[in-house]
Parts: C-alpha cells; structure tokens; sequence
C-alpha cells in the first residue's frame, strides 16, 4: 500500500492544528480520513517472515534438554541451568544489537537488514543442529540473538505498510504469524528429533541423522527461513521513509509521552510472557498441589485451542473494534478485563480438586475462548507505541521497543515459573500464589492503560466524499 497516498487522503475537519505524528495528552484534532485496503501481497510476505523468529526460538525446547545430557558435559540435576543459559543466550545477545540493527534498518533500508537478520537466523538453527558441545550450543544461541533484529524490522515494516484505517488488522496478522511461530516449533522439535530412533524404517539407515540426533528439525527450520529470505527478496518492497535532515537520537526520540508509552509496553508485554510460561506448568501440575493434571497432549491441544481463539480476536473482531473505539479505549477495555481473566484457572484448579470435572473444563474453555481475548491488549500497545513514535524515528523506537520484549523474555517467564513452584511446594495460598503475582501484572496493565495517551482521533469517509 502507498502510504503517501494515504497520508493525502487526510484532511484535518475540526481545526488546522495538524500533528505529523504522536499520541497526545490534549485533544487531537479530528481528521476525515478514507479507509485503506491492505497490501495484502507485502502483508503476507512479513506474516511469513515473522514466523522465522518464535519459530527457531522454540523449536529446541521438547528436546534440548536430552541434547545437553548427551554431550556427555553436564550431571543431569544440572541440566536446567544449561538450558536456561541456552534459552537466555539468544535474548541477552538480541538485546545489545537490537539498536545497530534498527540504525542499520534506517541507514541501508528495511530489506537489507532484513534480508542478513533472516540469513543469521537459517545459519544459527543449522550450526545448534549440529553441535554436539555445550560451547557450540552457546555460539550458535549467541549467533541467532547478534542476527536477531528481524521482528524489529518486520514490526517497523507492518507499521509503514498499514494505517490508521488499517493498522489493527495489519497488526492482528503480526500477532497472528507469532502465534504460528511459537506453535509450529515445539511441535517441529518433538516430532522431528532423533529420527532415526524414533522412524526407523525412514531414518534408520541415515549416518547423518544418527550422529546428529537434533538436526533434522533444525534443518527443516532453517529450510523455512531460507525460502522466506527468497519470497522477501522478490516480492518485498523497500517501503518510503520520512524525509529529515539527520537521524534522530535516542534522545530526540524519547520525548514525552514515547517513555511512558514504552514503560505501559513493558508492563504489558511482561504479564503477556508471563502468562505464556505459566500455563502450561499449571495444566502439568498435579491436581492435589492446585494444577490440571494433564498430560502433554492435552495441554498441547489446550494451548493449540488458544492461539486459534487469539486469532479469531485479532483477525476478525479486533479491527473492527479499533476502528469503532480506538486504539486507546479498547486498550483501556481489554486492559480492565485481564485481572479478572487471571481467576478463571484458579477457579477451574478449586473445581478440579473438589471432584467437579465437569465444571474445571467449562472453565478452561470458558479461559480459551473468551480470556483469549486479553490478546487484544498486547496488540493494542503496540499500536499505541507506533502512534506516538515520530515517523523518521520508528525503527529506532520498534528497536528500543524489542530490546524492552526481548529483556522481558529472558527474565520473566523464568521468574513466574520459580514463584509457581515455590507456592505450589510450600502451598502458598493453596498453591496459587503465583497466579496472585499474575493478577497484579494484569492489574497493573490495567493502570497502564489509564494513563496512556490518547491517539489522534479520525472519523471515516467514503472516497467520493474526498473528491
């Protein structure tokens, strides 16, 4: 979509005090714009891109435990600290070039950048494939996260391809790609790991894959990549950048309100993690000590239900809300939603440790369908960010913004599951203290939203009304 056809299409009806970008505090003018399509061509492109990321990031978790147990280099009541120097690797590295990339993006364009994120993703799942020592593991882990600026380029990419008409659909289909990503790699990894052990009638005979246990779903990853680095190249365009005299500072960027937006957008995004490296624990604990008691297709079936439920909210219901609401009230509305969707699985473990099987499942599917819908609020803030992001600067702030995610997700799932474990050990509330810790991240989302600023404020109009 061209956005500077966009941007003509705008015309200020209430005052002539226009505002080339940012949420604001005060009240915005109104502007009359006509509704966009989408470019559905670049959209899907960056949909499929977008999926690289979660996609080599979680695919190593259902077997990177036994990886690390046979190389022979660590006891087996060390392995959790191994995997979780493995997991966090990635992140910490992708939190010091996150900024180089994003200055990169808008020095030698989003494709490029793009284009070398995605080519040291394929050669960091084909390096972690094929290591069989704990240091290659780190190196290849390390490698992903230094190549790691992919979702912020994908992410700056999905803004300047949308609109204000248009931006929550847009971003309901990043949302949506993630969500694939982080579903499809578990699955790939279980499946795919020690295929000769596990097919031999297939695999069996094959040298390769019996020395090298974990490669066939590293390389199926990486196979993933490479064709989507192919689809960028020839169908992705390099989109038109604000023109300005010199690239902004981090300082000229942060002006207010962009930290208080950013720190909403780190409030948020750590109760969304959270959540996310919660649940599955809570559905494997036994029953007895305040879980689910389920076994791993089950809560593999229950977190699929999820990501379909999130994508029915983003993809079908969310724009139109945007659009009717705004950005900033449905952010508000789903934000005071999230504290009380943190009480259904506490609900549902108390129906569930009474004998009421019938009423702990109505209420995990009640948690699925209709708590699905708290999604909306990660989505939202990101919307929210970009309003209030100057256009010369929104690489730099999409950048900032990753290091925030990226930040968060080395250290809060982590963190949640240790309050989860020492409340369920100790029976700390009855073993739900650490959905306690989640409520007050919900609430405290909740308040965020209270005080972010508003976004300008747009009514639509049929294009013949332009003319």
């Amino acid at each position: 979509m061209d956005r500077s056809h966009s941007d003509a299409s705008e015309r200020t009806v209430l005052n002539g005090d226009e505002r080339s970008y940012g949420a604001t505090d005060n009240d915005a003018p109104v502007k009359a714009v006509v509704r966009t399509p989408l470019d559905m061509k670049q959209i899907a492109v960056l949909s499929l891109a977008r999926v690289a990321e979660p996609l080599t990031f979680t695919i190593l978790f259902p077997f990177v435990n036994q990886m690390i147990l046979d190389t022979g280099q660590v006891e087996v009541e060390d392995v959790g600290y191994a995997v979780g120097l493995v997991e966090t690797s990635f992140s910490l590295t992708q939190v010091v070039f996150l900024i180089f990339w994003s200055r990169a993006a808008d020095s030698w364009g989003r494709k490029p950048v793009l284009l070398a994120s995605l080519f040291g993703a394929m050669l960091a799942s084909v390096i972690f494939g094929f290591s069989s020592r704990m240091w290659q593991m780190y190196a290849a882990r390390c490698l992903a996260g230094i190549f790691g600026g992919n979702a912020s380029v994908i992410r700056t990419l999905f803004a300047e391809n949308s609109d204000r008409t248009n931006q929550a659909k847009a971003f309901g289909y990043f949302s949506f790609a993630a969500n694939i990503g982080s579903l499809v790699g578990p699955m790939m990894g279980g499946f795919l790991a020690q295929p000769a052990k596990e097919y031999p009638r297939l695999f069996g005979h094959s040298r390769l894959l019996t020395a090298y246990p974990y490669a066939l779903p590293c390389l199926i990853a990486a196979l993933y990549v490479l064709v989507t680095m192919v689809l960028c190249m020839v169908y992705l365009r390099e989109p038109p950048r604000a023109k300005t005299d010199h690239a902004m500072t981090v300082r000229e960027a942060l002006r207010d309100p962009m930290p208080r937006m950013l720190l909403i957008y780190g409030v948020t995004v750590s109760a969304a993690f959270s959540l996310s490296a919660l649940l599955p624990t809570h559905l494997f604990t036994p029953i007895g000590l305040g879980g689910q008691s389920m076994r791993p297709a089950q809560i593999a079936a229950v977190t699929a239900a999820a990501a379909l439920a999130q994508s029915l909210w983003l993809l079908a219901i969310m724009p139109a809300l945007d659009l009717r609401l705004g950005t900033r009230r449905l952010f508000t509305w789903t934000a005071a939603w999230y504290p009380l969707v943190m009480a259904i699985p506490v609900l549902a473990s108390v129906a569930a440790r009474s004998g009421s099987m019938r009423w702990s499942y109505a209420l995990l599917g009640s948690y699925v369908t209709l708590g699905s819908g708290t999604t909306m609020t990660f989505t939202s803030v990101q919307l929210l960010v970009n309003s209030t992001t100057p256009p010369a600067a929104l690489s730099l702030i999409n950048g900032i913004a990753q290091m925030i995610a990226a930040t968060v997700k080395s250290i809060f799932p982590a963190l949640i599951n240790a309050v989860y474990a020492y409340g369920i050990s100790h029976q700390v509330l009855h073993g739900y203290l650490a959905w306690l810790a989640m409520a007050l991240m919900a609430s405290a989302v909740m308040v965020g939203s209270w005080c972010a600023p508003e976004e300008p404020k747009i009514v639509l109009v049929e294009a013949e009304d332009e003319a």
